[in-house]
């Protein structure tokens, strides 16, 4: 895998797609693979190769109740070949598909996690959240990448064993028509080990749901130094507080591995909100619940 990588960081296209065809003729079903194959495809101009490619991934995660996962390849194919109607037809599926395994009783905000993004009691004595200064956020003081955090199979013989699904709260609690339109509305971001997403007391122009990777949260005390408090993982949604109420970002958040996000920045999401109300209902009942339990464990670590 270092062998391809190095040749993708060197630009040979040619040889890495040789190379990672000869691993996919022993590893046809290694879902990663296939998408570092889509991916040196595009970065070759080849994107119309890479489209079956990516189409088979998003068949998959839908199959796998990898939502997020299979709406962000979609939206990926959208980029290289818009208005395709196959890619529509998945779209339209995909969330009937979610609406009709979801509960019967729409999805309740519990067991969410503890800190949110946006969602740290800004009034508790443990953290000052202002910026200060230039509201530039300051260097993290830990690594914003674990250091010895492998990307790849360690053994290349061996399938990678497939996840549990990990699903968005945020679908759980959509009726069909509610979906399509915030599916509708989502596009896709990459960002890199390292970049910042978001900083803390930047204005909030959109909300995220994680698709790929892993996010680490941070604020500050009250000595101006970065805590993590947090790190999300795929499915997870954050954000959405900003854009509803107009307040700042209250946490500086970070690409621990390669990330990609769904995005939903505030025009849509009003626009989004005037056709279906319950929406932002929704969005504010997950804040609430977040919000009681990042007081609670404030309280507890005291």
């Amino acid at each position: 895998m270092s062998d391809i990588q190095d040749l993708i960081t060197r630009r040979q296209y040619p040889k890495a797609l040789e190379v990672i065809k000869a691993e996919l003729s022993r590893r046809p079903k290694d879902q990663r693979l296939r998408l570092q194959h889509a991916d040196v495809l595009i970065a070759a101009n080849r994107g119309k190769e890479a489209v079956p490619v990516l189409l088979g991934l998003a068949d998959e995660h839908a199959n796998d109740g990898f939502t997020a996962k299979a709406i962000a390849i979609l939206k990926r194919i959208d980029k290289l070949e818009p208005g395709r109607r196959d890619v529509e037809e998945r779209m339209s599926h995909l969330v009937q598909q979610k609406v009709a395994s979801a509960p019967t009783a729409p999805a309740r905000p519990s067991g969410l996690p503890e800190f949110g993004f946006e969602e740290i009691d800004s009034s508790a004595p443990e953290f000052d959240l202002g910026m200060g200064g230039s509201g530039d956020p300051a260097p993290l003081l830990e690594p914003t990448v674990d250091e010895g955090l492998e990307f790849v199979n360690a053994d290349p013989e061996i399938e990678p064993e497939k996840p549990a699904a990990v699903t968005s709260p945020l679908f759980e609690s959509l009726s069909a028509s509610e979906m399509e339109a915030v599916v509708r509305g989502l596009e896709l971001l990459e960002f890199q080990p390292g970049d910042i997403l978001v900083a803390e007391g930047a204005p909030g122009a959109s909300m995220f749901i994680l698709s790929t990777g892993m996010l680490k949260v941070y604020v500050r005390d009250m000595k101006g130094n970065y805590l993590k408090v947090k790190e999300f993982t795929e499915g997870e949604f954050f954000g959405e507080i900003s854009v509803l109420t107009g307040k700042p970002r209250t946490a500086t958040i970070v690409a621990a591995t390669p990330v990609e996000v769904l995005e939903l920045d505030k025009k849509t999401l009003d626009a989004i909100t005037q056709q279906h109300p319950r929406v932002r209902e929704i969005l504010k009942e997950f804040h609430e619940q977040r919000a009681q339990d990042t007081v609670k464990q404030i309280i507890k670590n005291r």
